[in-house]
């Protein structure tokens, strides 16, 4: 028996997934089946200032990730545009076209595109036509070479049951990788397991360390295909196929947008990424505790009050020194000096001194942001 058509649905603000390219019952059971129930897999913004973690910020503002890549806004999400692009997407030949119609729009999501949007250009080397990660991904890395620069210390990959590299546990990482790692997992690379770093995942973390020249759009484009044909993970990318949608023309019917995964910042990062371990870095301010917090509270607690006995030395009082007399006369600092500056502020560092301040601010109310205290305004109000 031939399956009836669904009736289109009567106002614009009930249309939420178009099926008119649905010609079989069966893509239309997967849609229904597979692709609505499954969850997204928000990306991340990265707000980092100078003096906090130069040496991630640097690399990123190399590669121009914080300008699209890393920036979207907070609730520009909309789950309507994103399981209506994987849906259309999805083809039951296993096909990964690189464009896709939304709503009577045609969104491109090739390579040329993203690079385009994203201004993340692809550099290569003289005499070469692919990028140097591309040519690294390529080959079989040593493990060892990838240890060195990723983990700590003596940490080496868990094998498998061939005496091969499998995985590691992110904690065992390096600081700077660990925070590559949560960037790279939320906006490269979408994955919802995070615990442990699987060797392909290691050589890009061990790609963008080293400083070498990736092909974003070619790397999110493969990943983009691959969630569409496979059921087995998250949905990812959504706020960057939002935007896509948005800047081809698609119209947004949802009332209400899912906000972005939290922010890489200071706090984020002393909190989820810093390894004590790692001698190479260390950040200002209250220092990330050993253990569980519990522990560290028992640890630090004062001792109780107990009635002294025999066997127990009583501490000896405080001696207080005795207060001078006023007759005393105490040595006063020598007078300020009132005579012409001997230099003048330049324009540079006219600028740079508020600067200076701002960063300094930035940097202190992120600190008081780690200590968990719900009277202390957001970066964004802060900012503001």
């Amino acid at each position: 028996m031939a399956s009836k058509k669904r009736r289109a649905p009567s106002t614009p603000s009930q249309v939420r997934f178009d099926l008119s390219q649905f010609t079989s019952q069966e893509a239309c059971e997967r849609y229904t089946n597979i692709v609505v129930p499954r969850k997204l897999l928000p990306e991340r913004n990265v707000i980092v200032y100078y003096t906090e973690f130069d040496k991630f910020k640097e690399e990123l503002e190399r590669r121009d990730y914080d300008e699209e890549l890393t920036d979207f806004n907070d609730s520009s999400i909309d789950i309507g545009i994103v399981k209506e692009f994987y849906t259309n997407l999805y083809d039951l030949e296993d096909k990964s076209p690189k464009q896709v119609r939304v709503r009577g729009h045609l969104v491109k999501f090739d390579e040329n595109t993203l690079n385009t949007f994203l201004k993340t250009p692809i550099i290569l080397e003289e005499g070469e036509n692919l990028c140097a990660y591309s040519r690294f991904a390529l080959l079989r890395p040593y493990p060892q070479e990838l240890a060195a620069k990723l983990f700590i210390l003596g940490t080496r990959f868990e094998l498998n049951a061939d005496g091969q590299p499998l995985k590691i546990l992110r904690k065992n990482m390096i600081t700077l990788a660990q925070t590559t790692s949560v960037l790279s997992f939320s906006n490269l690379i979408p994955t919802s397991h995070t615990s442990d770093v699987t060797l392909d995942k290691a050589k890009l973390i061990y790609g963008i360390i080293m400083k070498m020249e990736m092909n974003m759009g070619d790397l999110i484009s493969h990943q983009i295909s691959f969630t569409a044909q496979h059921d087995t993970s998250r949905l990812g990318f959504p706020a960057l196929i939002t935007t896509l949608c948005k800047v081809r023309g698609v119209q947004s019917y949802s009332r209400s947008l899912e906000n972005l995964s939290p922010a890489i910042n200071l706090a984020y990062i002393k909190k989820k990424c810093w390894n004590l371990d790692d001698p190479t870095m260390t950040f200002r301010g209250p220092r990330k505790a050993r253990g569980k917090r519990s522990e560290v509270l028992t640890a630090s607690a004062p001792p109780e009050t107990t009635t002294p006995s025999s066997s127990i030395a009583l501490v000896p009082p405080i001696q207080i020194p005795a207060i001078p007399p006023p007759s005393t006369k105490i040595p006063l600092l020598a007078p300020l000096s009132t005579g012409p500056l001997d230099f003048s502020f330049t324009p540079q560092m006219l600028r740079s001194m508020p600067q200076s301040l701002h960063r300094g601010h930035s940097i202190i109310m992120q600190s008081l942001q780690g200590l968990g205290l719900a009277s202390i305004m957001s970066m964004d109000e802060f900012d503001a």
